[in-house]
């Protein structure tokens, strides 16, 4: 995807853009890349006027064993609940007699979202569009 107009987009973004396009009436579009912390990043924020398009979304998980899974969730534009993404390897801790996970990072490629949220993951880079009414 190297142009404004998706000239260059693969079949894959041509479907998503279509499809993620047609959900909201949108009067802007705005070329979005993003390299820092999810904490307090306008991602958090739940807009109805506003639908992300990622090309490519990273996010980047403790490095340190939980209890449980770390992972972010996906809304769809009208705040509820869309996508949940998590790479954990799960182990049994002998020692403590439980599960656990040790979080890896997360690639998501070709999603749209409204917002998002998250358990464990701090930092993300995300590529994409912005969609605003």
């Amino acid at each position: 995807m190297n142009s404004f107009d998706w000239r260059n987009a693969t079949p894959e973004q041509i479907n998503l853009w279509r499809y993620a396009s047609g959900l909201i009436v949108y009067t802007t579009i705005t070329p979005l890349y993003y390299m820092g912390a999810i904490a307090g990043s306008e991602f958090l924020t739940y807009d109805v006027g506003k639908l992300y398009i990622a090309l490519n979304l990273k996010a980047n998980c403790s490095a340190t064993v939980t209890v449980g899974p770390d992972y972010i969730v996906l809304y769809n534009q009208l705040n509820a609940f869309s996508y949940y993404a998590a790479n954990n390897a799960a182990f049994w801790d002998a020692t403590a007699a439980n599960a656990k996970s040790y979080p890896n990072d997360l690639n998501l490629i070709n999603v749209w979202f409204s917002r998002i949220t998250n358990t464990g993951c701090d930092f993300m880079i995300f590529n994409g569009y912005r969609l605003n009414v």
